[in-house]
């Protein structure tokens, strides 16, 4: 082997381990997303006993916290595409985490809207860069599987809280498991530090500045261009496949523990373990999304995770027994992240350079207002908790909108980002 070829190789790994620790520091940020929205949902229950709420209070509390991730997710893209991707990152988990930390000390139904939005903030901000990042870092060949495993943190995070809540708050209570989120991840907003900025983006900045020094009209501002004549269709196209995913898993991700604690009797230990078996499904779908995406094609592991969120959906939502219920939840899990698992590849590939960020943070950002309308609609359709009928409608009749669309969509497998 001669010098060059050494000099190859070596950039070869240079790129390869750089990659990999972008991936793992953006995988941390979906583990901490993961771990605090499954906590709270978890958690609920026995919040809404400690703080004196109600099921249609709580469902309000959701719809207008949950607009925190409707907003970060919408800006923050806007400003990775301005500013860059590192930058909006770093700030991202630092709101995140001291966020977090605040729920512990909630006394009143004010308190906690306020910080849940403020932490949802930081979670909708976080995933649409995040997501963005490691498309523009990684082999567009095994792009799918890469993300992939970058969403498999959420899975991981919703593991560890349904863990915690198990074995920890039947006897320590709520508030602890809200002080343990916060701590790690401060932590890796300061090894985001050394996170490098994303190449593509630099490139495209470059050309920018080029085309303003030879006096071009430059692109205006990323949001506008998703609604012009070349992007809006598959503007569209992402925004329904984002509200049909969001509508299916928002309601059963919300009020699943609440409507097993009060319609199956089910105790706090139970729902925990319960949300284990979930978990374990969340991750396997996120994992096996990619490698369904990158082997057959992204249209068609959406279509088949879609699916099985018809069949999943339904049959959690009207059997009973400990068993047949866990075997369900499993499965929705399942579907459920092998749809997200799918939603990031493929809007990242449906999107320019000049407003991929942008492009991302929209959908996932209409897709996260309906995460959040769903939940205050079950609850006030069902003030007692007795959701079961309405997620088998709600999510059965969303998972068969969002085959269609996928259908209907482009096929972006082995795309070179533009």
């Amino acid at each position: 082997m001669n010098a060059a070829d050494d000099s190859a190789t070596a950039g070869v790994v240079a790129v390869s381990t750089a990659g990999s620790f972008a991936l793992t520091l953006v995988l941390l940020g979906w583990v901490f997303a993961g771990m605090d929205y499954t906590i709270y949902s978890y958690a609920l229950p026995l919040m809404l006993s400690d703080l004196n709420i109600s099921i249609p209070t709580a469902g309000l509390i959701f719809f207008l916290s949950l607009q925190g991730t409707f907003i970060g997710s919408l800006l923050a893209g806007a400003l990775a595409d301005r500013w860059g991707r590192r930058r909006v990152m770093m700030g991202n988990i630092l709101v995140y985490a001291l966020s977090t930390g605040a729920v512990a000390l909630a006394q009143s139904v004010g308190f906690l809207t306020a910080v849940r939005f403020l932490v949802n903030f930081g979670v909708g901000a976080e995933q649409p860069v995040g997501a963005t990042y490691i498309s523009e870092v990684w082999n567009p060949k095994t792009r799918g599987r890469a993300m992939g495993f970058m969403q498999s943190g959420y899975a991981i995070g919703s593991l560890l809280a349904t863990l915690l809540l198990a074995l920890v708050a039947e006897r320590f209570g709520w508030r602890l498991l809200f002080l343990l989120g916060a701590i790690p991840a401060l932590l890796v907003v300061a090894f985001r530090m050394w996170l490098p900025e994303s190449r593509r983006w630099e490139e495209q900045q470059r050309e920018r500045a080029s085309r303003a020094a030879a006096g071009e009209q430059s692109v205006g501002f990323p949001m506008a261009a998703l609604f012009g004549r070349d992007l809006l269709r598959v503007t569209a196209i992402g925004t329904v496949l984002l509200v049909m995913g969001n509508t299916a898993g928002g309601g059963i991700q919300a009020w699943a523990p609440t409507y097993l604690k009060v319609q199956h009797g089910l105790d706090i230990s139970a729902v925990g373990w319960l949300g284990v078996v979930q978990g374990l499904g969340l991750l396997l779908g996120y994992v096996s999304a990619g490698w369904v995406a990158d082997v057959l094609s992204r249209r068609y592991s959406l279509m088949i995770f879609f699916g099985l969120g018809v069949v999943s959906l339904i049959v959690f939502g009207l059997v009973s027994g400990l068993v047949l219920l866990g075997a369900a939840f499993f499965v929705v899990g399942i579907s459920t992240g092998g749809q997200f698992g799918n939603f990031v590849v493929y809007l990242a590939e449906l999107f320019p350079t000049h407003a991929r960020a942008s492009g991302v943070g929209w959908c996932m950002g209409i897709g996260l207002f309906f995460w959040a309308l769903v939940p205050l609609v079950l609850s006030a359709l069902a003030p007692t908790g007795n959701f079961g009928t309405l997620f088998a409608i709600v999510g059965g009749v969303a998972c068969i909108l969002g085959i269609v669309t996928a259908y209907l969509g482009p096929e972006t497998k082995g795309l070179e980002l533009s």
